[in-house]
């Protein structure tokens, strides 16, 4: 036997029959079809959980076992049956039926970042990839009526800041004026 010869038996795409390739991403190692772009199934090499516990409870949509696991972004539940499954709840999603995206009209919901930080973003994601760093407050801009704006302290005093990304408007409700 040589030392140079592969041992390894080739992974073949269970959606269309197509050897898998390692590929590298920017989660690390995993196999892509050969057959890409016209078959997009992947598989990672490294778990990017922690299985915690298996949970009596069953996947919504493939009816599999949930468990209770640890990710980069904090605890979670997920489907037993992952990569094929991708069903998840976060610890933190919690709807804020008050909060409405100016670009999609989705709701907003309440995650948590990298690095431990809240932020507001889009439940229409990935299609609509609307974020806001800080609370949003239910107010009216005077420009263009977007429903939406931030708090932003400037010169010692509160302005809202227009949520909506082509308006961004700076004003203040009380004195009614434009902040350039």
């Amino acid at each position: 036997m040589s030392l140079f010869k592969s041992t390894k038996h080739t992974e073949f795409c269970p959606e269309c029959g197509s050897p898998l390739q390692m590929k590298k991403g920017k989660q690390g190692l995993f196999l892509g079809c050969s057959n890409y772009p016209a078959c997009d199934y992947l598989k990672p090499l490294q778990q990017t959980s922690h299985i915690i516990k298996t949970l009596d409870e069953r996947c919504p949509e493939c009816a599999s076992p949930l468990q209770l696991k640890q990710g980069h972004f904090g605890m979670f539940i997920g489907c037993s049956h992952y990569p094929e499954c991708h069903f998840t709840v976060q610890e933190n999603q919690d709807v804020e039926e008050a909060f409405i995206c100016p670009e999609c009209h989705h709701p907003l919901l309440v995650r948590t970042g990298r690095a431990g930080k809240t932020f507001y973003g889009c439940t229409g994601y990935p299609t609509c990839k609307f974020t806001l760093a800080s609370k949003p407050v239910v107010v009216e801009c005077p420009q263009c009526h977007g429903g939406l704006a931030t708090i932003k302290k400037q010169r010692g005093k509160d302005y809202y800041l227009c949520a909506n990304r082509s308006c961004q408007h700076l004003f203040n409700l009380a004195e009614n004026e434009h902040i350039e």
